[in-house]
């Protein structure tokens, strides 16, 4: 059975290195205690709408999770008093789950040509992580180690949208 706090981690410093290389991040993965907060609220619905639609579409299930986490780091410098307490439902677009990237890309980030890139990357090489580490489907295993993915994939996520917004790690004197 696999250490799936190892997976976790592997996966993260995976994206992280992947992301430095190609200029998403700069080496670090930017967070913020409210956007782990608001990661506490979306994950089970989240969680509920990417495993439903995993086995047809999981580069696009994983990419919702980034995707998420780009919109709330987004709202989180934009104006957090407004929209830390917008529901799930605010990031899905008119068909739900189906078009929660266009959406939030078109209606929350307006940037396609720095997000759907990030995010295309970014899905594709989580899943090939994923899959690498062969679990079985239909495992317990396997939906552990999806969710952490997914889990990986939104802070992912928000480290590059605040990257892109110019925050970086600072020593305070």
């Amino acid at each position: 059975m696999a250490d799936i706090g190892k997976y976790k981690e592997d996966l993260t410093q995976h994206l992280l290195s992947y992301c430095t290389d190609t200029g998403l991040l700069k080496g670090s993965l930017l967070s913020s205690p409210d956007i782990d907060e608001a990661w506490l609220r979306y994950a089970p619905s989240l969680y509920g709408d990417a495993v439903r639609n995993f086995n047809d579409y999981p580069e696009f299930c994983l990419g919702c999770a980034g995707y998420l986490g780009m919109a709330v780091a987004f709202l989180w410098d934009k104006d957090w008093l407004r929209y830390k307490d917008s529901p799930y439902s605010f990031f899905l677009g008119d068909r739900g789950f189906d078009d929660m990237d266009d959406h939030i890309t078109d209606t929350i980030l307006r940037d396609r040509k720095h997000s759907v890139p990030a995010m295309q990357s970014c899905a594709v090489d989580a899943c090939h992580f994923l899959m690498r580490e062969g679990p079985e489907p239909g495992t317990a295993e396997a939906y552990r180690m999806f969710l952490a993915t997914v889990e990986v994939m939104f802070k992912t996520g928000a480290a590059i949208e605040l990257c892109r917004l110019g925050y970086k790690f600072e020593k305070v004197a």
